[in-house]
C-alpha cells in the first residue's frame, strides 16, 4: 500500500515539473518571437521586389562652358543679308554662305530673283509632263531634300514654316537646274537665267567661307574671347558668371533676311572637328576623376567619359585633357569632344551631368537598404525565404539618385550571399529577422 501511495506522489510531481518545464519553454518563446507574432498579425502585405542585374551611371552635376574655333562672319557695309546656307548646315571653303545686297539694290535685286524663279517654274512644268529616265535620274538626286521636308511635316510644328517655304524653293531650283544641265532642250530659258545672273551679280556682294564650317546665324559675343588659345585663362568664376548670362536660342531659324550693319557679326563659321568644354566639377568627385585620368595613363590610354548636356538627346564622348586645383569646394576639368560639335554650338554654358562610372550588377533601391555603414560601404538587405525576412550583409559598390548596386561581402560563404532573383523586401521598416511576409 506504502509503495502504492509513492509512487503516486512521484508520478504527480512529474507531471507537475513537466507543465513547469513547458510553461517555462513556451513563456520563452513567447518573449523571443512576439514582435515577430505582432507583426504578423497585425501588419500588412508587405511590397517586395526582384534583384535583377542592370547596369546604373554613376553621374556628377556639372556646368559647362563651349570652346570653339569660331570666326564672326561681317557685314560689309550697311545693307540686306541673304542667307544661301540653312543654319546649321555646312559650308565647303570658299562657299557662298550669304549674299549682300545694298539697301538701295535691294529691290532691283528682289525683282530678278522673282523672275529667275518664274523661268524656273516654267522648265520645272514642263518637265512634269515628260517621262523616262530623266524622271528616275531627277527623284534620286533629290531624295534626301525631300525626305528632309517630309521629316519637318511629320513633326507637326509650324513654327518654322518659314524655313519650310525657304526649302521648298530650294528644292524646285534645285530641280529645275538639274533639268537645265541634264541635256534636255531648253535654250530660251538658258538665255534668260545667264542674262538675269549677270545682272544680279552686279548689285551682290557673295560672302564666302575661309574654311570649311557649318553656319550660324547666332552670336554670344564669346566668339573672340572664348578661344582654344585663351582656354588656359578661364577660371570657375568665369563659368560661372557665363553660366548666369548663357541662354539657348528656341529655334536653328534661318532667316529669309538679316539687315546687316557695316562692320558688325551677323552670323558665324564653327568648326565641327574638334571643339573643348570646360567644366565645374565638385571637389570629390574631381579627385577622383584625376585617379581615373592617372590609371588609364598608366595603361598609355586617354580617359575618355560621357557628357549629358540639358537640351540635348545624345550623350557626348569626351576626352579628359587638364583637371585644375580644387578652390571653394570645386575643380575646373577641361574636356575635349570631337562628335555633335553641331548640335551644341548654340549654347555657351549649360547645365549637365558628367558620366564618370558605369557599373553592372545587382540594382536595388537604396530604401531597401538599412543599417548603411558609410565607412565601409556595406548595409542589410531583407530577403525573403521561405516566407520569412532573412537579413543578409551586402556591399554597396555604387549609387545613383534612388538606386544602388550592391555585391555580396564575401562571394565564397554561399549560404550568407544574395544571387539574382532573390526576392527582397522594397521598405522594410519595422521588420525584424524572422518575421512572417505575406506577399
Amino acid at each position: 500500500m506504502a509503495n502504492e501511495l509513492e509512487e503516486r506522489l512521484r508520478i504527480k510531481r512529474a507531471r507537475r515539473n513537466r507543465r513547469r518545464f513547458f510553461s517555462l519553454l513556451g513563456f520563452l518563446l513567447l518573449l523571443i518571437y512576439v514582435p515577430a507574432l505582432w507583426n504578423w498579425l497585425f501588419s500588412k502585405n508587405h511590397e517586395i521586389g526582384v534583384i535583377k542585374t542592370a547596369t546604373l551611371e554613376i553621374k556628377v552635376p556639372v556646368n559647362a562652358l563651349f570652346i570653339r574655333n569660331e570666326k564672326l562672319l561681317l557685314s560689309p557695309e550697311k545693307g540686306i543679308i541673304l542667307p544661301n546656307v540653312q543654319y546649321g548646315e555646312r559650308v565647303a571653303r570658299g562657299g557662298v554662305v550669304a549674299s549682300y545686297v545694298r539697301a538701295d539694290m535691294k529691290a532691283i535685286n528682289d525683282s530678278y530673283k522673282q523672275m529667275e524663279i518664274e523661268i524656273l517654274k516654267r522648265v520645272v512644268a514642263k518637265f512634269d509632263q515628260a517621262v523616262g529616265i530623266e524622271r528616275e535620274l531627277w527623284e534620286d538626286a533629290i531624295e534626301a531634300q525631300m525626305d528632309k521636308l517630309t521629316a519637318m511635316g511629320n513633326a507637326r510644328d509650324l513654327s518654322d514654316a518659314e524655313s519650310i517655304r525657304a526649302a521648298i524653293d530650294n528644292v524646285l531650283e534645285a530641280k529645275a537646274r538639274y533639268m537645265l544641265d541634264s541635256g534636255m532642250e531648253f535654250t530660251n530659258e538658258k538665255k534668260e537665267l545667264e542674262r538675269l545672273r549677270s545682272s544680279i551679280e552686279q548689285s551682290v556682294t557673295n560672302i564666302r567661307a575661309d574654311f570649311s564650317a557649318v553656319v550660324s546665324y547666332t552670336v554670344d559675343g564669346y566668339e573672340e574671347s572664348l578661344t582654344p588659345e585663351t582656354m588656359n585663362q578661364i577660371t570657375l568664376e568665369k563659368i560661372n558668371e557665363i553660366m548666369e548670362k548663357g541662354k539657348v536660342p528656341d529655334k536653328r531659324i534661318t532667316p529669309p533676311e538679316i539687315a546687316g550693319k557695316e562692320g558688325e557679326p551677323f552670323g558665324k563659321l564653327v568648326m565641327n572637328d574638334v571643339a573643348w568644354i570646360a567644366l565645374s566639377v565638385p571637389e570629390q568627385q574631381g579627385r577622383q576623376i584625376a585617379v581615373l585620368k592617372d590609371k588609364a595613363a598608366l595603361q598609355g590610354k586617354e580617359l575618355t567619359l560621357e557628357l549629358e548636356v540639358e537640351g540635348v538627346s545624345d550623350y557626348i564622348p569626351v576626352t579628359v585633357e587638364t583637371i585644375g586645383q580644387a578652390q571653394d569646394g570645386n575643380m575646373m576639368v577641361t574636356v575635349r569632344m570631337d562628335k555633335y560639335i553641331e548640335k551644341t554650338m548654340d549654347y555657351r554654358a549649360s547645365k549637365g551631368n558628367l558620366v564618370i562610372q558605369s557599373i553592372t550588377g545587382m540594382k536595388v533601391p537604396i530604401r531597401s537598404l538599412f543599417n548603411i555603414n558609410s565607412v565601409d560601404d556595406t548595409a542589410d538587405i531583407a530577403i525573403v525565404y521561405m516566407n520569412k525576412a532573412v537579413f543578409r550583409r551586402v556591399k554597396i559598390v555604387g549609387r545613383q539618385d534612388s538606386y544602388a548596386i550592391i555585391e555580396n561581402v564575401d562571394p565564397t560563404k554561399t549560404t550568407e550571399n544574395v544571387n539574382i532573383f532573390d526576392i527582397y523586401l522594397v521598405n522594410p521598416n519595422n521588420i525584424v529577422e524572422g518575421q512572417v511576409i505575406e506577399k
